[in-house]
């Protein structure tokens, strides 16, 4: 199945989408994005999804975007691709600039961008077994929070995970303050309570996090929003992941070490469990 996009309203094939060279997603990084996940042919989280969108363009000051038209060119864009289980990403850049200039235009059209794309699940084994990680040096921005398409940080975190044979790395401040995954929030049992960094600049308002957070505060379960440190990983009782295309990841092996048993914790399956039930209903 061809993957769809929308590019400013245009509905055609992702691989006939171009920008110009001089827009600023391309030039800077200047640009946000979202990524969303279609299941059932219903798109999760959505309101979720556009509230971060929108707190993440009023962040780098890109105007002149209506999110409701988004909204509906998104509605479009996947009726198009005839999709009931699919990855949709969304990325708006600041737009084309005169020349090539750090400072921003006086005036400047965001280029929208929209693609959806077949969605086959990579994670269906380590859900049910669980996975490795690795970490790796947190190199990024200090604003971590805005979702921004700089991500080369993330991305060579994730080459060396891949290198390792591991789904995914856990990033560690210098000082050994654990942050987030490249993709993922990452979440810890230690001594009985679940524990993982607290919202600030330092890591990304995961969707599926916030979700999370609330599965864990429903089920009764401990729950301290404190960072976890480095020298705390041995000690894991549990470790999850979780992310849009994630959703509730078991971590059984960090850095060739065994989380807990090295086995699926019971806190990671009640959350599954009720994660599953919720997104379902």
């Amino acid at each position: 199945m061809e993957t769809i996009a929308n590019l400013n309203g245009t509905i055609l094939p992702l691989s006939e989408a171009r920008v110009p060279v001089l827009d600023r997603g391309f030039l800077f990084g200047d640009a946000v994005y979202e990524g969303l996940h279609l299941g059932r042919g219903r798109i999760r989280f959505l309101e979720d999804h556009l509230a971060r969108l929108r707190r993440s363009l009023a962040e780098l000051a890109i105007t002149g975007v209506d999110l409701d038209r988004l909204r509906e060119r998104l509605e479009e864009t996947v009726q198009a691709s005839g999709c009931q289980e699919a990855f949709i990403y969304i990325q708006i850049s600041r737009g084309v600039g005169p020349r090539r200039s750090h400072a921003f235009p006086d005036q400047c059209t965001p280029t929208e961008l929209i693609f959806v794309e077949e969605f086959r699940d990579p994670f269906a084994d380590a859900r049910q077994h669980g996975g490795r990680a690795v970490t790796f040096a947190d190199w990024r921005w200090r604003r971590c929070d805005i979702k921004t398409v700089n991500l080369l940080g993330n991305v060579l975190a994730a080459q060396f995970a891949r290198e390792q044979g591991a789904l995914e790395a856990i990033l560690i401040r210098d000082d050994g303050t654990v942050t987030e995954g490249t993709r993922t929030s990452v979440f810890g049992v230690v001594a009985g309570q679940v524990r993982t960094y607290p919202q600030s600049p330092a890591i990304l308002p995961g969707v599926t996090r916030g979700f999370v957070l609330r599965l864990v505060r429903d089920l009764g379960l401990p729950l301290e929003e404190r960072p976890l440190q480095r020298d705390e990983l041995p000690r894991l009782e549990e470790c999850f992941f979780t992310g849009t295309t994630a959703e509730v990841l078991p971590i059984v092996s960090i850095d060739g070490r065994p989380v807990g048993e090295g086995q699926v914790g019971p806190m990671t399956r009640r959350l599954q469990a009720e994660f599953r039930r919720r997104v379902d209903d």
